[in-house]
């Protein structure tokens, strides 16, 4: 298998996983071996990753802001000039940077989450549809998941 297609399936894969969906679902929907999941994530430590994703974006915002009001105050309470020095000031640009990422961008465990959730709900109503919807939605995630790799 190409490197290029190896590391786009195991990016499919992990956000799989991370959205909820078992190893043995994954290989079937990949056209994997179990095994290949199941050593990927291993290797990879989805189980430790998919922990860390489990505290909430509000979670994490409350505790940038946190951190920023901190650090402001730690900058008032010290003698002298009530200002950043530069070191201090782009500190809080990292911090206030941080903060408007979580604010405005979609992760892409979100997005598939979305997407099995708004799947679901077609499902209920449709289940031809929902089955469309679904390959054209996981050909969007792959798309994601590239455009995200050269953003990064």
């Amino acid at each position: 298998m190409a490197n290029t297609k190896k590391a786009a399936l195991l990016e499919v894969a992990r956000t799989l996983y991370l959205s909820g969906k078992s190893q043995k679902d994954i290989a079937r929907q990949l056209e994997l071996s179990e095994q290949t999941v199941s050593r990927w994530a291993k290797k990879n430590n989805w189980d430790a990753l998919k922990v860390s994703l489990l505290m909430s974006r509000q979670q994490r915002l409350a505790e940038l802001y946190n951190e920023l009001r901190e650090f402001n105050a730690l900058i008032k309470s010290k003698e002298g000039p009530k200002i950043a020095n530069s070191k201090e000031a782009d500190i809080r640009r990292k911090l206030i940077r941080d903060i408007k990422e979580l604010e405005s961008d979609l992760s892409i465990s979100e997005i598939v989450n979305i997407g099995i959730e708004f799947a679901g709900f077609v499902k209920s109503l449709d289940a031809q549809l929902a089955e469309r919807i679904t390959s054209f939605y996981d050909l969007f995630i792959t798309h994601k998941i590239e455009e995200n790799k050269w953003q990064n």
